[in-house]
């Protein structure tokens, strides 16, 4: 097994050649669901993943909260924090294969992100007012036995292939649905 800053090579080349082959293999679904804890609490709990043709147990939860400026109680991150945290963690995926299949060891690998609300938009307080994030800005810092020009390679591919950066960054069909129980 060739692996190279904790990445299985030989297990990734083996899924590329797989994907080729079956397009239905790199199909990935997602499902979570959301509970209100009261007041601005919540408990996210991951109910599987679809894989292909495989169905994946996938049980793990975290809770949600704001700081007491916005009601909260200030015990865990919040909605945005996790976002940001879900769009650096999956760009930080995209450097480690990346420089895994060049086969760079990293020394390090860092990202600090940075993005504002204008909380004038979702008070309603402005109906000008943006009420996403504006910007998305972050840094990245990494070593290791790469060159200049290996390391703005997988920079590039990041930013052109990582989910949740795409995700993010690009515009996306959300499809509500509300049931009302009785």
């Amino acid at each position: 097994m060739e692996t190279i800053n904790e990445i299985n090579i030989s297990a990734l080349k083996g899924y590329i050649e797989e994907v080729k082959v079956n397009a239905e293999s790199a199909m990935v679904d997602y499902k979570v669901n959301l509970q209100w804890k009261g007041g601005t609490k919540t408990k996210v709990t991951t109910n599987g993943i679809k894989f292909g043709d495989q169905t994946l147990e996938r049980n793990f939860s975290f809770i949600i909260d704001e700081p007491e400026q916005l009601l909260g109680e200030n015990t865990n991150p919040t909605p945005q924090e996790y976002l940001l945290g879900g769009m650096g963690a999956c760009m930080i995926v995209g450097y480690s294969v990346g420089a895994s299949v060049m086969g760079i060891t990293l020394e390090k690998l860092e990202i600090d992100m940075e993005a504002g609300l204008n909380l004038r938009g979702f008070l309603e307080v402005d109906p000008e007012a943006s009420i996403g994030f504006k910007d998305v800005k972050y840094t990245i810092r990494v070593k290791g036995n790469g060159t200049k020009e290996q390391f703005e390679k997988i920079h590039q591919k990041v930013i052109d292939f990582s989910p949740n950066r795409a995700t993010i960054s690009n515009a996306i069909t959300v499809i509500p649905d509300l049931v009302i129980e009785e």
